[in-house]
């Protein structure tokens, strides 16, 4: 078993840079970089043993980046089945010696969906917001209006692996044969509930998300501007419709199969 690491880069290239972490992971892992804005220049990974730069196709969402990505893997780069396949964020901070647990555990779990527990500072006290329960639409409507999540799950209460519904695209681990079954992410969605949905998928066939707290790292994230007649707030709105669209075929068709 090995992991492959996909991570997007929207003009992510000193983040990458300055963070460091694709030099220290590629040390054991191989690591894919899709360049997803035209002239941004990876040159200082040129020729990076085990580090792997796809820069075409440039304007795409998230969904179809990281398809791209595990498209590459499997047809250039032999991945395997039983391969991990982790979709990482260019501003996370992980380390080697995390990922090497990591994939060790997964070996013996044979986990095919999951995810770690992401912090929002480099001293581990303040947890980043990762995994969530499904949200209805009230709860959108509740977190935008009134800027209130209760699908928000409290990690201090959990001290062991357990399952969860979802996690925040910044870290999500698959097996390979798993996301080939689940066909990917859906390109439907430009950017927003991508994470969401392909975990519902899987939790529908009975294959739910599972929450490991003890492998950290930290998200230095940087949220984009969801204001009203902005650009990141008509994609989020686009994709919260066909969100709650989709879990209501995937909950009929489910009961329709269970009734049958």
């Amino acid at each position: 078993m090995d992991i492959y690491v996909s991570i997007v880069s929207h003009g992510h290239s000193d983040c990458i840079k300055k963070l460091s972490v694709v030099d220290s992971i590629s040390q054991e892992f191989r690591v894919i970089i899709k360049n997803n804005k035209k002239g941004d220049s990876f040159d200082f990974l040129k020729d990076r043993e085990n580090i792997f730069i796809i820069d075409e196709q440039y304007g795409n969402g998230f969904a179809r980046n990281n398809n791209i990505v595990f498209e590459y893997c499997f047809n250039q780069l032999s991945m395997k089945k039983n391969d991990l396949f982790l979709v990482l964020n260019p501003d996370v901070v992980v380390s080697l010696d995390t990922l090497k647990l990591l994939k060790d555990y997964i070996s013996e779990s044979r986990d095919k969906l999951s995810t770690i527990n992401l912090y929002r500072d480099s001293e581990f006290k303040y947890y980043d917001n990762a995994i969530r329960q499904f949200p209805e639409m009230s709860d959108f409507f509740s977190s935008f209006l009134l800027n209130r999540n209760k699908t928000i799950i409290n990690k201090s209460d959990i001290q062991k692996p357990q399952m969860v519904d979802w996690a925040a695209g910044s870290f999500l681990v698959f097996n390979a044969n798993h996301y080939i079954e689940l066909g990917g992410f859906d390109e439907s969605y430009f950017m927003y509930c991508e994470d969401i949905d392909i975990c519902l998928r899987s939790n529908m066939i009975d294959v739910p998300l599972k929450y490991l707290p003890q492998f950290r790292a930290v998200h230095l994230a940087k949220h984009n501007n969801r204001k009203v007649f902005s650009k990141h707030f008509y994609w989020h709105l686009k994709s919260i419709l066909y969100y709650l669209l989709t879990k209501y075929s995937l909950r009929k068709a489910k009961s329709e199969m269970t009734c049958g």
